[in-house]
């Protein structure tokens, strides 16, 4: 794990970053959640220090490369990412860092048609239900809308964290959290998920009616 705080018991105390990229506006129910997150998270952990950074943008492998800038002066150990459009519980934080992986994330299905989980096994098919019965699933690439980093993840692959790649075999387009989670794994990362948080994690959106 990166450097972080040290209690009197001599155990490492994370200092994490929730880091939200966003547009000019972020979900109401997000709001709720986050803010119902923080205080949980305080109560249980109140050794722990928290801090909140907001980067809007319509690019977002901008906006994330700016918020690991941050979390770096800040000398950050964890940055939890959470997007805008996302629901998630109250113990999210608490529960992604129990693991103490690396890169641990929720399962979350995408907003447009094909309606399909945005995690993808290491055959590169999605991720419906729980692939074993341990408590994480092993993952080729997840969606960031709700993941928990390791600092010394971002020192270790190296600039650029992120970037919008194109696969000529598919004549497609891959997110920034495909190409970060590609580049992870091949500096030795595993990219898990936590499938019980899965179950409580919603991806909001709208319809036109």
């Amino acid at each position: 794990m990166s450097p972080a705080l040290v209690n009197d018991a001599g155990q490492a105390v994370p200092k994490v970053l929730v880091a939200v990229p966003s547009g000019d506006l972020v979900a109401a129910g997000f709001a709720q959640d986050l803010a119902l997150m923080l205080g949980y998270t305080t109560f249980v952990r109140p050794d722990m220090e928290c801090s909140i950074a907001n980067l809007k943008g319509t690019y977002l492998p901008r906006a994330r490369s700016g918020l690991v800038a941050w979390a770096v002066e800040r000398a950050c150990s964890h940055i939890l990412w959470l997007d805008g459009d996302m629901r998630f519980p109250k113990d999210t934080l608490i529960r992604l860092l129990s693991h103490n992986e690396p890169i641990v994330a929720a399962n979350y299905p995408t907003r447009q048609q094909p309606i399909i989980p945005t995690a993808r096994d290491i055959e590169r098919q999605p991720i419906f239900e729980r692939q074993r019965s341990e408590p994480l699933d092993f993952a080729s690439v997840c969606g960031m809308g709700v993941m928990l980093t390791d600092m010394a993840v971002f020192q270790k692959i190296g600039k650029p964290y992120f970037a919008v790649g194109y696969n000529r075999t598919t004549d497609d387009f891959a997110g920034e959290d495909t190409y970060f989670c590609e580049k992870a794994r091949q500096h030795g990362y595993a990219v898990m998920i936590d499938s019980d948080l899965s179950e409580h994690v919603r991806h909001t959106g709208s319809f036109e009616y």
